[in-house]
């Protein structure tokens, strides 16, 4: 009989789980070379989880699996809990560390991936948002080490019976530490003393599609978010409810948010959020957001789809092909157009002029807003070789090769005229200048489609406090506005019926000025912008 423990480290609860079986896996004992006398001994092996495919949109169990568990933090403890010694496992899940000789211990593999030091470093952990933040583990049980090597896997065990998750989820937690392990091997492997800030990482079985309080499961939907209950800390919230939306073998989709991380680690991103599909003309910032998520999922998992599993048995769910676009209404707002753009441009030119072109500071902090087109401009300025394969796939989506990072040659206005094009409307200080926006792309009022926001450019001639006025809507409007100069720069400050007014303060140069109606008042609302 072979014992596994999953424990949240934090709260030092144990949850048995009995499993039976031969040395191949789960924790075993093998003695190999008696040392007479010593006073140390090694202790190693592998650890490895059950991994689920799921290849065509809802999860495949039976064609479940072992894979390794790379990279985690391994500790041996004594009897009384004392850590022994400590190491990370490697990429193909091995382990090695050398502990006291017979002596009571028990292998701990922790839910954590952790580099410290000079150089590259990281330190993301798996952690139960229903359970005080506490973080996964597994463990192998007690064993005496003895006078001679130990070998001691570990395995995480999925707790799926065949019908139903009939026992601990063990496996859930290392199945998104793997996924985290692959996105970071992309990163590295082009920029190989990249520092990963820190990143939490909430799994619950508990966590289900409802918004409302996280620490008891209402987290609403797999998301990133730059803060967290435990401060100012960036962190993925991961579904987890069986029968209703469980995502922690969907790498896709803890890939994409990982690639949420990756933009406010390493680039930047000016993304409204909010509800979207693949059908619709979205803001410029959130289908150059959303598409660049599933490119990246394809990218870091060297995969061409993206699938989503839902449902009961997990066996429903979505399959996206992230290779082509869109022949219907392509362009700069449609997130499949991003999407397919960027995967099909890193299977081309591979991911480095991609990394470069993200994490330059043209477009960390150009005065334009995240769109594919200072994307664009940034990537044909460090990749010049490469701008080619950019250029032709831009227009495969009719997506004007930009002239500029505010692209004022763009003609694709996506069927909605004025209240796209010009990409950015010209703004001069002292004058009102109209910003008209309208829901004609929205009908369901999520506020962050084609044509939500209007947006302005204009110079500041010194470096000064500016006063921004925006007025002239509705009585039912809630006009809200944002500046930006290399990220945002201020917003408005206080709202009477129909008007908003606020102050930023700005270096020299240029600025964006972006106005939205916040209650979508109306099919069609025009504002009166005045800066001062």
């Amino acid at each position: 009989m072979k014992t596994w423990f999953l424990r949240s480290v934090a709260l030092l609860a144990l949850a048995v789980l009995g499993a039976c079986g031969g040395g191949g896996g789960g924790s075993g004992f093998f003695p190999i070379a008696g040392v007479p006398g010593a006073t140390t001994v090694t202790v190693g092996g592998n650890l490895t989880f059950d991994s689920v495919p799921n290849t065509t949109g809802g999860l495949s169990y039976g064609a479940m699996s072992p894979k390794p568990v790379r990279g985690a933090v391994v500790e041996i403890l004594d009897g009384n809990g004392t850590v022994l010694a400590s190491t990370v496992a490697d990429g193909n899940g091995a382990y090695s560390v050398s502990v006291p000789a017979n002596t009571t211990a028990n292998v701990r593999v922790k839910a954590q991936l952790l580099q410290t030091g000079s150089g590259a470093s990281w330190d993301v952990s798996v952690r139960d948002n229903t359970q005080s933040e506490a973080l996964y583990s597994m463990e192998s049980g007690s064993f005496s080490t003895g006078s001679a090597a130990v070998t001691r896997n570990v395995h995480a065990p999925s707790g799926w019976s065949g019908s139903t998750y009939d026992s601990t989820r063990v496996a859930g937690p290392f199945a998104v530490l793997d996924t985290v392990y692959a996105t970071q091997a992309k990163v590295l492997s082009v920029a190989p003393s990249t520092i990963f800030p820190p990143l939490r990482i909430f799994w619950s079985v508990n966590n289900v599609p409802a918004s409302g309080n996280p620490a008891l499961g209402q987290i609403g939907t797999t998301f990133f978010t730059s803060s967290s209950s435990a401060g100012a800390v960036r962190a993925i919230y991961v579904l987890g409810k069986e029968n209703v939306d469980t995502d922690e073998y969907d790498s896709s989709v803890v890939a994409h948010e990982w690639g949420h991380y990756y933009q406010s680690a390493f680039s930047r991103d000016d993304s409204p959020g909010g509800g979207h599909s693949l059908s619709e003309r979205l803001d410029r910032r959130l289908a150059f957001s959303e598409g660049w998520g599933n490119a990246w999922s394809g990218i870091a998992l060297a995969r061409s789809n993206y699938t989503d599993s839902a449902g009961a048995n997990q066996a429903l769910g979505s399959n996206l092909d992230l290779t082509t676009g869109t022949t219907s209404n392509p362009g700069w707002f449609r997130e499949v157009s991003v999407q397919s753009l960027l995967w099909s441009l890193n299977s081309q030119v591979g991911f480095k002029p991609i990394h470069d072109a993200l994490t330059a500071p043209s477009f960390k902090s150009g005065v334009a807003v995240t769109s594919i087109h200072p994307f664009s401009v940034a990537f044909n300025a460090v990749a010049p070789g490469s701008a080619a394969a950019l250029n032709s796939l831009l227009a495969g989506q009719s997506i004007a090769v930009p002239n500029d990072q505010f692209a004022d040659n763009e003609t694709n206005d996506g069927g909605l005229g004025t209240f796209a094009l010009p990409m950015y409307k010209p703004a001069a200080l002292g004058a009102g200048t109209p910003a008209c926006v309208t829901r004609e792309a929205d009908p369901t009022r999520a506020g962050n489609k084609l044509g939500s926001y209007a947006y302005l450019r204009f110079t500041a001639p010194a470096q000064r406090t500016y006063s921004v006025a925006v007025t002239g809507g509705p009585a039912a409007s809630d006009p809200d506005f944002v500046v930006y100069q290399g990220r945002q720069a201020g917003q408005g400050l206080s709202t009477v019926g129909g008007s908003e007014t606020g102050s930023v303060s700005l270096a020299a140069g240029e600025a964006v000025l972006v106005v939205n109606d916040f209650n979508n008042s109306a099919d069609s609302t025009c504002f009166t912008v005045t800066i001062n």
